[in-house]
């Protein structure tokens, strides 16, 4: 049975991405982990009223978790749902969880003020840059519809994009969606001709897909994605992240501001070593 992660800290944003991921899934054989971390502060006091505190404030989040749990079981009984709580610092054991359970998606909720793309905070920032497991984050914008439209956003003129493209296939496939690929590459990269047999196993990889290709303009990348996704209306975003690359950079960028519809579509971060749903 495949695996699926939904984590949550009991904030609206939370119940909203667990509530996109039930309707998303509908799915009995796939299963669903509710998964609370709770992260110790780092000024946490080794004491009896420090320790009597903590105690207090797990127990409490333990009831929330059981309260999640219970709102799935009776609004979406067909989805096949565990809740676990666990204690550590939130990557690492966000990412030993999720491959002890062989996870295939990891979902979060992204709190955010809805002019401000990516305006996330720093643990969901590290899962969706650094996890090897495909994160989909829901904007606390994001209301779910069904997925007729995908966008997967690269550069295709790289090497390794096959296991990612593989992935998108079986997403394409779960949804049924129409896919577009948007071309993100700087107007300075030396496009050479193994930068075009790249492009070449992409578009062939794709081609039963019947993808349709869009090449904006890089002076402004983002508005130019932002305005393709509106205009098309795309239903989710899917990227490949990676520490120092155009979308981590985005996160500390001004003009983030103002990208109105991709603050309030699902963005999925895809990588090597899963295979979706």
């Amino acid at each position: 049975m495949a695996k699926v992660i939904a984590v949550t800290n009991f904030s609206s944003s939370s119940r909203n991405a667990l509530e996109y991921a039930c309707k998303f899934l509908h799915n009995p054989t796939t299963g669903v982990l509710l998964l609370n971390i709770f992260s110790f502060p780092g000024s946490f006091a080794v004491d009896a009223i420090a320790i009597a505190a903590m105690s207090e404030t797990i127990l409490n989040d333990e009831r929330k978790l059981q309260r999640e749990y219970e709102w799935v079981k009776e609004n979406y009984p067909e989805i096949n749902i565990q809740a676990e709580m666990i204690t550590g610092v939130f990557l690492d054991e966000l990412y030993a969880k999720a491959a002890e359970e062989e996870a295939v998606l990891i979902i979060m909720g992204a709190d955010g003020h809805s002019a401000a793309f990516l305006s996330w905070a720093p643990p969901i920032i590290d899962a969706f840059i650094d996890l090897s497991i495909p994160v989909l984050i829901l904007p606390a914008q994001a209301e779910y519809k069904p997925v007729q439209k995908i966008a997967f956003a690269c550069n295709y003129y790289r090497p390794d994009l096959l296991a990612p493209v593989s992935m998108i296939r079986r997403l394409v496939q779960f949804t049924k969606a129409k896919l577009y690929v948007i071309n993100v590459v700087s107007p300075s990269e030396i496009i050479n001709e193994e930068a075009k047999a790249n492009k070449r196993i992409v578009k062939e990889n794709l081609a039963d897909l019947s993808p349709t290709y869009y090449e904006p303009e890089f002076n402004n990348i983002f508005t130019a994605i932002d305005n393709f996704t509106a205009s098309e209306n795309i239903d989710m975003l899917i990227v490949i992240p990676a520490r120092h690359g155009l979308w981590y950079n985005i996160f500390n960028q001004n003009h983030t501001k103002g990208l109105v519809h991709l603050n309030h579509i699902p963005v999925l971060s895809v990588r090597q070593k899963r295979d979706f749903i």
